[in-house]
């Protein structure tokens, strides 16, 4: 009884003692900012919401940060031909595929079905998505997705993408205790 009310009190004095410490709430809200900044890299809706601006031919303006038409001579893209490739990216580009440990050969067998589906489908749908005989535009909607989806499972190599976030989440042991002094400061008056 009495080991655990002794636990329980330095337990509450670690606590205070990191409440109190300047040092150890800066170094909380920057792990905070970091983990959210990867967070935000990762994240598959941000990535998609981009890709759907830029299958539709449009940039993001850097000082506005609002999308516009690449060029306003263009012609729109199919609401359909978004839909369907959105449809399909959201299977691929995902929480679980950025945080896989893929091979390379898993990397290259994925990325073969993805790029006959690209094909497939932009052929196969070329009257329908109102783009038959527009090759550059196919070939530019066909990059777009391609090269983004073997971006992604680059990262997710080996676990690279997995193993660097969890290394900005690790927690520093030594965070919140008392940093010990060494004979230098010892000797320190001011």
């Amino acid at each position: 009884m009495q080991e655990d009310e002794y636990a329980r009190a330095l337990f509450d004095q670690q606590n205070k003692t990191i409440e109190n410490d300047p040092n150890a709430l800066y170094a909380d809200t920057m792990r905070e900012e970091k983990i959210t900044n990867i967070i935000a890299q990762i994240s598959p809706d941000n990535l998609l919401n981009e890709i759907e601006h830029r299958i539709r031919g449009e940039k993001k303006n850097h000082y506005t940060q609002e999308w516009e038409r690449i060029s306003p001579k263009s012609k729109p893209i199919s609401e359909e031909l978004v839909a369907n490739f959105i449809s399909f990216l959201g299977a691929v580009l995902n929480q679980n595929t950025s945080l896989s440990n893929f091979s390379a050969g898993e990397i290259n067998n994925i990325m073969e079905i993805i790029i006959d589906w690209v094909k497939n489908d932009l052929t196969d749908n070329d009257i329908t998505y109102g783009i038959q005989g527009r090759y550059m535009e196919m070939e530019r909607i066909a990059n777009i997705i391609c090269l983004t989806c073997f971006t992604v499972l680059k990262r997710a190599q080996n676990g690279l993408e997995a193993g660097r976030m969890w290394k900005s989440l690790r927690v520093s042991e030594t965070m919140g205790q008392p940093k010990k002094k060494g004979l230098m400061d010892a000797m320190k008056f001011w």
